[in-house]
Parts: C-alpha cells; structure tokens; sequence
C-alpha cells in the first residue's frame, strides 16, 4: 500500500497537467456569479460524473470552502457501496495529474483502529472518490486526503462523527465533503417511474432529486438513507450523510444547496442523473 496509480480513463477527466489546468480555468465562468456570504464552510456534498457533465459543480463547492479555508486534511466520503461495512483507502499517496495527494496515514490507522474498517489499497477502483482528487489538489494544495467508502446506512453518520472527532484529537483541521449524484433516471438505469420526456425530468428535478436533497441540507441523515433506499434518489448516500454528520460534529448546524442541475441540461436524453452541489 504505497502509491495508488490513476484508474479512470482520461474521458473521466484530463490526463496531462496542462489539459487538466485549462479545463478547471475553464469552469471560472460557470464559478464566478456565485458569492456567498457565509464566513466559515465545514464541507459539502460534490457529484462525480465525468468533469464534461459534473466538474463544474464539484469545483464550484471546492472553491467556496478553500476560499474561507485551507485545512490540514480533506475528508473525502465516497460510496457505490450498498448496505455493508465501509472501506478505508491505505495507500501513502494517490496520483493525480497535479502531482501526488498525501493519505493522512495518522488518522486512516486511528479511524481503522476505532471501526474495524476494512483497509484496501492501489488495486481499488472508485470512481466516487478519483474523480475528485485532482480537484482536491487543485483547491488544496498542502492539505492531505482521508479517504473513505461509506456504507449505504445509519453507521455511516457515526463514521463522519468519530472522523471529525479524531481529527480534533490529533490537533488537526478538517473539512469534509460526501460524493455521490442523484437519481439515475431512464432505460439505461432501469428506472422510469414516472414515464418519459419532459413530465419525466420535472419529476426527478422537483420530487425525486429535491427530497433527498432537502433532507440533506435539514441535516436529517436517517431520513436522507430512507429517502434514497426507497425513492433510488442517490447513488452514493452513506458519503453524503458521512460529509453531512462529519461537517456536524465539526460545528455545522445546517447545509444550503449551492446549484443543481442534471445530465440532461448537458445532453438531453431519455436516461439522464442528477448533480447537486451543497455546503455545510
């Protein structure tokens, strides 16, 4: 477990630094509108689709927190788990093409030590956290990463808690942030509750995307793993409700939905996925 090499194909997101960099310039347009004036973020919850669909967004939350904050470790929660235990990422470092993001090894051996997770290395492939780490490294540069698979129900809440609280104990500042994207709607998801066409995106936009995110920016984490067990409203909930109780713990009393959009507002079609953007 020393160094984890890139897994994503470059389609993910740029392969060369100066590819990567222009396309994150790139995002300035869609970043520079937003100015919130809040004094102090804990984290938030990013989606992780390709950048070509989602980058944006996740850079647009990046962007407000390290704004306001550079802190000694970024807590990264991903998922594409189901119910069952969490993983912890173990490697010394993981590559990203803006050089090399540090595993905070200090605190990946207290939480291990304090949950029982299980530790994986170099040979793991999760889109939910790679798609963030240059991103991560682009907003914060010296930070080091703690990096996580929640599990899809109520202990991921505690694991955000006892992360945050570990952190402390170590002396050591901490944002958190939970990735996961919305619903996966249409044919190719095997999921068209409410038909197709445009009574279909209203309905995920409006009902579907809008109660688990509702129910994130409450800070109701059982009530967000309800919603997206029963309603398939996110992909990636136990990283989410982790951000989201990590993000408590540090002091966070609620979250606010920065901006949301879905696929289909970047390439219409009956199968599309929704990308919310929130701070805590």
């Amino acid at each position: 477990m020393d160094r984890r090499i890139r897994c994503l194909p470059r389609g993910w997101y740029p392969d060369k630094k100066a590819d990567l960099l222009k396309e994150i310039e790139g995002f300035g347009d869609y970043i520079a509108p937003f100015h919130l004036d809040h004094p102090q973020f804990f984290g938030g919850v990013v989606p992780h689709a390709g950048w070509y669909f989602s980058g944006r967004l996740a850079a647009l939350v990046f962007h407000l927190c390290a704004e306001r904050a550079q802190p000694d470790v970024v807590a990264l929660f991903g998922g594409h788990l189901g119910a069952g235990p969490g993983i912890l990422y173990a490697d010394r470092f993981w590559e990203t093409p803006l050089g090399d993001l540090e595993i905070d090894g200090d605190l990946t051996q207290a939480l291990a030590q304090n949950t029982g997770l299980r530790k994986e290395g170099a040979a793991t492939n999760d889109n939910t956290v790679e798609i963030q780490l240059p991103l991560i490294k682009h907003y914060f540069p010296q930070s080091r990463l703690l990096a996580l698979r929640s599990p899809h129900d109520e202990t991921a809440i505690g694991l955000g808690a006892l992360a945050a609280d570990l952190a402390r104990k170590q002396g050591k500042t901490l944002m958190a942030f939970g990735s996961t994207d919305l619903t996966h709607y249409g044919p190719n998801y095997g999921y068209s509750p409410a038909g197709r066409g445009p009574k279909a995106v209203e309905w995920v936009k409006k009902e579907n995307d809008r109660g688990f995110i509702d129910r994130i920016v409450a800070m109701d984490g059982p009530g967000a793993l309800e919603h997206a067990a029963r309603s398939q409203s996110a992909c990636s909930a136990g990283g989410a409700v982790s951000a989201m109780a990590a993000t408590r713990a540090l002091g966070s009393d609620k979250g606010c939905l920065v901006d949301y959009y879905t696929s289909h507002d970047v390439m219409p079609g009956d199968s599309f996925v929704g990308y919310a953007g929130i701070l805590f």
